[in-house]
Parts: C-alpha cells; structure tokens; sequence
C-alpha cells in the first residue's frame, strides 16, 4: 500500500492569530502537522487500511488546526470532526477547513460524537496531559467512537521524554517538587503525572510503553498495529490501534 504524501503547498497556510501552538517559527508549525500525518499514513499501512476507506475522522484535540489542515489535505473528500475544549480552535477549524465543529468536555461521556462512525481518530497530546485515572474513560470513549477496523492513532510521553527531564532539558512548566513526583511515580509504576500549577485536572504526564499497552489490553477490541517511540515531532510516542471486534480484553491471570 503506498504511502499518502502531500507536499506543502497542498496545505492551507493561514494561522490564526489565537494559536498558542505558533510560536513564531512556520517550518517548525507546519513540520508538526506534517510529522502527524506521516506517522497517521504509517497507522493506516500497519492496520492495512486503504486510505480510501477513511470517510470520516475525529481530530481530539483539534487546536487551530495545527494537524488538522493536514488531514484535510490528505483526506480532501473526508468529513473531519473538530473537537476541543477551546471553542475558537473548533470554530476556526470549521470555518478555515471545513470540519464539523462539536464542542469537547472534560468527560468524554458528555461529547455527543456517537458510537461507531469514525474510520480514524487522531489524538495527538492529549493523554500526555491527563492522569492515568482518566486514560480508560477515554480510550473506551476513543473504541466505542471506531467502527470496526477504524484506527486510533495516539500520542504520549515517553522514555525519551523522561529523560530529558532527569537532565533537565526540559520542565514543561512545572516547578521543582511536582517535577520530582513525575519521575519518582515514573520509576516506580510507569507511570507519572503531575497538575500544572493553579490546576487540579490538567498537567503532564509521563508513560512508559509497557505501562501503555497494559491499558490499551484492559480497553478490549483493541489490536496494536503501529508503535514508535519519540516519533511525533522527534517528540512523543505514537501508537495506533485497530478497532477489531474479535479481539478481547485482557484479563489478568487468576492467582493460585
């Protein structure tokens, strides 16, 4: 299956004034929505869906459409949900690529989005923002979303991640002690995550892969097709899943 390339001036190039996601570089904005694509593309080949196929994509978070003007590009007959928090980043998607705005919800039980419509979801950062309590209301929300043999394509932080913040390259805006318990609750489970400061629901988190695909196997339904570390952006880890209906849940093994 050859792969989906869409050269730059395919892509609209207006920014919105309102996107705190441009910081001033244009190669370094659209080098981000074209790294998401790649590895959506690379989903797509290791799910062995044709591209073809994808009618209808959900984009959660969508921001200003950083990633997706991409998808648009890519995908120009598809209908494509824009969905976030940030109510001008979905009207600005509506109206600049034509997506269908839906706004978002801290609970994905209150997204109205249906169960089933999706040929693939793209979420790019926004686990890496929640505590591991939330990830399976949302993954079960990302898997009732897919119809069947639709693909999930997620990001997250990860080993490379953790290591630049144990060599302080990096802090993600968090001071000293919530920095130290990421990586003390990291080292321990696999797990780390810490509210940025004046928040209580909404921070950085830290997830190893195994850590990872332990709950993609509690979601159910759920067959990894594409994994690669430090891959988005040089960044986060991508995986992607394959809604497939024969695919169980994972029990853990009943002691002796």
């Amino acid at each position: 299956m050859a792969e989906r390339i869409v050269d730059g001036s395919q892509v609209a190039r207006d920014i919105s004034p309102n996107d705190e996601m441009f910081r001033g570089s244009e190669s370094h904005y659209f080098g981000v929505g074209q790294s998401a694509l790649n590895y959506i593309s690379c989903s797509l080949q290791g799910a062995q869906v044709p591209t073809d196929n994808v009618r209808r994509i959900l984009d959660l978070p969508c921001g200003h459409g950083r990633v997706l003007r991409y998808l648009r590009a890519a995908f120009p007959t598809a209908e494509i949900v824009a969905c976030d928090l940030l109510r001008d980043g979905v009207d600005y998607c509506a109206r600049s690529f034509g997506a269908t705005p839906v706004y978002g919800s801290e609970d994905p039980a209150h997204i109205p989005l249906g169960d089933g419509t999706f040929d693939l979801i793209w979420v790019g950062s926004l686990l890496t923002h929640l505590d591991s309590s939330r990830w399976a209301a949302f993954l079960e929300f990302f898997r009732r979303g897919l119809r069947p043999r639709g693909v999930l394509v997620f990001t997250t932080h990860g080993r490379a991640v953790y290591d630049w913040i144990v060599r302080g390259a990096l802090d993600y805006g968090l001071p000293d002690d919530r920095t130290a318990t990421v990586l003390d609750l990291y080292e321990r489970t696999g797990f780390g995550y810490a509210d940025y400061p004046h928040t209580n629901s909404y921070g950085i988190s830290l997830s190893c892969p195994a850590w990872v695909f332990k709950q993609i196997e509690r979601v159910g339904e759920m067959r990894v097709a594409h994994f690669s570390e430090r891959a988005w952006d040089r960044h986060h880890d991508v995986y992607a899943c394959v809604r497939d209906l024969d695919w169980q849940v994972c029990h853990p093994p009943r002691s002796a």
